[in-house]
């Protein structure tokens, strides 16, 4: 079954892509006494690896139907890339997105704008890209390693010519809908704010990447962070401040939603009487 949630007249969709392995050689933190232990009380193998999720987020209010991110599509191999065959199962189809919050220009992100043949998915919505995201992959500084991000980039860009809007980095989107600066990861790495009836849900995007070992140890960074240092920074000021708001929070990598709270070692994520419903 489909897993939402409901933020007052929003209600929000996990669209899940596909999962990926997470070992130590993706967490190098995790290559510790601490890591394996995260793992074994898991009940994994001592290096892992754990069953991570892709995901992308539909968006459902009134009439209106919108994505964050879009999943892989055909860039991580084809066991990847279901996004759209949960957006069907909710009834709807890819002309059905008037819509698309992209968070940061990563391949596991944009890879569902495009189809097979390399030409636009989604054939009537718009897409809505930071300004500091947008002027870093359009530059000339894009690392060698990031490569694969580049070329999806540029051809998203082709595909979508005339539908992209450019905003603030802290852009109200739409009524309820706002980016939120979560840099590191990417240089203008965003989360979603989600917001109405006095219910807020920040969808934090690729803040973490495995709710096994970084809830825990959230100093611990990931090999796709281009910035580490201010990755590992970002997290853990949005964690502490998390700490004492009641705004749930949700990832594209993490399972489920509810509210950070202190845990055991450092940090958890508290379920509410509204989250992780099916």
């Amino acid at each position: 079954m489909t897993e939402f949630t409901r933020i007052g007249k929003f209600k929000m969709t996990w669209l899940l892509d596909g999962y990926y392995p997470c070992t130590p050689d993706f967490v190098p933190g995790a290559r510790s006494e601490e890591g394996r232990n995260l793992y074994e009380k898991a009940g994994l193998p001592p290096e892992g690896p754990s069953k991570e999720p892709f995901h992308a987020f539909a968006i459902e209010w009134k009439d209106h139907l919108w994505l964050i991110d879009t999943g892989c599509g055909q860039e991580a191999g084809p066991e990847r890339g279901k996004a759209p065959e949960q957006l069907r199962s909710m009834g709807y189809s890819p002309e059905d997105v008037e819509g698309i919050i992209i968070t940061h220009l990563h391949k596991d992100h944009t890879g569902g704008l495009l189809t097979s043949g390399g030409k636009a998915r989604y054939p009537n919505t718009r897409l809505y890209i930071g300004e500091s995201e947008m002027a870093f992959w359009t530059g000339s500084d894009v690392p060698e390693g990031n490569a694969g991000d580049h070329e999806v980039t540029k051809v998203v860009l082709e595909q979508y010519e005339g539908r992209i809007e450019v905003v603030p980095d802290n852009a109200v989107i739409a009524p309820g809908l706002r980016f939120v600066p979560l840099y590191g990861h990417s240089p203008g790495h965003n989360g979603v704010m989600i917001e109405d009836g006095g219910q807020r849900m920040l969808m934090w995007a690729d803040l973490m990447h495995s709710s096994i070992l970084q809830f825990h140890y959230p100093h611990w960074s990931v090999r796709p962070d281009m910035d580490p240092e201010r990755a590992v920074a970002t997290r853990l000021e949005l964690l502490e401040r998390l700490v004492e708001e009641d705004t749930r929070v949700a990832g594209s990598h993490t399972y489920g939603a509810g509210l950070v709270r202190r845990g055991e070692i450092a940090y958890e994520l508290v379920p509410t009487d509204t989250d992780n419903r099916h």
